[in-house]
């Protein structure tokens, strides 16, 4: 009997196909992943961050630049919120308790003191140290200069004395404008406090006018307000080490 023959396989062209069909199946779950992450709630976003900064004390973005970690540097632009702690120095707090037990025994009346993160600015009202118009110190004026003076004679600070005016311009024939006046007037009080032996290389003087007023220049007990010296007193830089003198 003769033998059957075997029919031949069929080769399957098209098996790619299945593979094919897997790369787009990846494909499409790999784009529904991305798509269903870009959707934040930002109701869930907003409740995570508020738990997170409680339970660990570290901001989550927007702290200007400011290391997270202990001893992080600052590389922002404005300084950060200080918030509760207080980062002025030791040194200035000293002198800042000493000035409110002067101001308690009058002998700095009519001084105001505001601290600003390293450094502390006695403000003088032009009422107690200059008549209107003028660069001539009081005797009152004298006298608490000569009482600031004896505080701070010792202390390692620098003092930058501001000169400050309303908007009401000035031509007289010492004083072309308020720019002089101001000026005159920082210089007047440095010249004062280094007559009572202040370190004349730690004392500056500057005039800013009407430029940096702390009150609107509308009524006249705003502008008074704006005619102030400041005493702006930051803690001395260490002095630089000197270089060995070569031998000759």
């Amino acid at each position: 009997m003769a033998r059957k023959k075997k029919p031949e396989e069929h080769v399957n062209h098209e098996r790619w196909l299945i593979s094919y069909a897997d790369f787009i199946t990846l494909l499409f779950a790999f784009f529904v992943v991305m798509f269903a992450v870009s959707q934040v709630d930002t109701k869930k976003v907003g409740r995570f961050t508020e738990s997170f900064q409680q339970a660990s004390g570290i901001p989550l973005g927007g702290n200007g630049g400011q290391g997270v970690l202990p001893g992080a540097k600052d590389f922002s632009v404005a300084p950060p919120s200080l918030g509760d702690v207080d980062t002025t120095p030791s040194d200035l707090r000293e002198l800042e308790g000493m000035v409110g037990e002067q101001q308690l025994t009058g002998a700095f009346g009519g001084v105001k003191l505001i601290r600003r993160r390293h450094e502390l600015v006695l403000r003088l009202p032009e009422g107690i140290l200059f008549s209107s118009g003028g660069d001539t110190l009081q005797e009152s004026a004298t006298r608490v200069l000569r009482a600031i003076g004896d505080q701070l004679r010792e202390r390692k600070v620098d003092i930058r004395v501001e000169g400050h005016t309303d908007n009401i311009p000035i031509h007289t024939p010492r004083f072309r404008s308020n720019w002089e006046l101001s000026t005159a007037r920082a210089v007047t009080v440095v010249a004062e406090l280094a007559a009572a032996r202040i370190d004349p290389m730690r004392i500056s003087a500057a005039g800013y006018a009407e430029f940096h007023p702390i009150a609107p220049n509308t009524s006249p007990a705003e502008r008074s307000q704006n005619r102030r010296v400041d005493l702006v007193i930051t803690l001395s830089p260490p002095p630089e080490p000197q270089a060995p003198e070569s031998p000759q």
